[in-house]
Parts: structure tokens; sequence; C-alpha cells
């Protein structure tokens, strides 16, 4: 399972459920077209990490957005 938090608010702003093959990179499109509003900060585990989400991201809600990815445990 995956939520999309509003930490100010403590609101679910999105969400996925994907199979345990499912890569997570690969469901992020549609988890971020649920998003009605701007993005200004956007964390995520290392399943994330990579060129893919970072350019999703600035595509969807422009260069402003900070991202925070930590990188792949070696």
């Amino acid at each position: 399972m995956h939520l999309g938090l509003y930490l100010v608010m403590g609101e679910i702003v999105c969400s996925d459920l994907t199979s345990d093959g499912a890569a997570d990179p690969t469901a992020l499109p549609e988890f971020l077209d649920q998003i009605d509003g701007d993005v200004c900060h956007f964390i995520a585990d290392e399943a994330y990490d990579g060129d893919p989400t970072s350019e999703l991201l600035v595509k969807l809600f422009g260069v402003d957005v900070e991202i925070t990815i930590p990188p792949p445990k070696a």
C-alpha cells in the first residue's frame, strides 16, 4: 500500500495498492495523477531513487519541487 499525505493537515491525498511484484516507481504516474493541486515536497523511500522519478516529479510539479529520497542501501 502506498499513501500520499498532506503532512500539514494530516490528510491522505492519494493511495494505491500494488502487488508484491510491482516495482514502486512503475506505479508512481497513476498514483500522482490522483493529486489535485501542487506538490512542493516529495518524500519517499530508496525504492523511488533514480532519474525517472525525479523527471516525472519535475514534469508534474515544476522545477521547484523538493525531492527527498535516500539512496539505495548497499
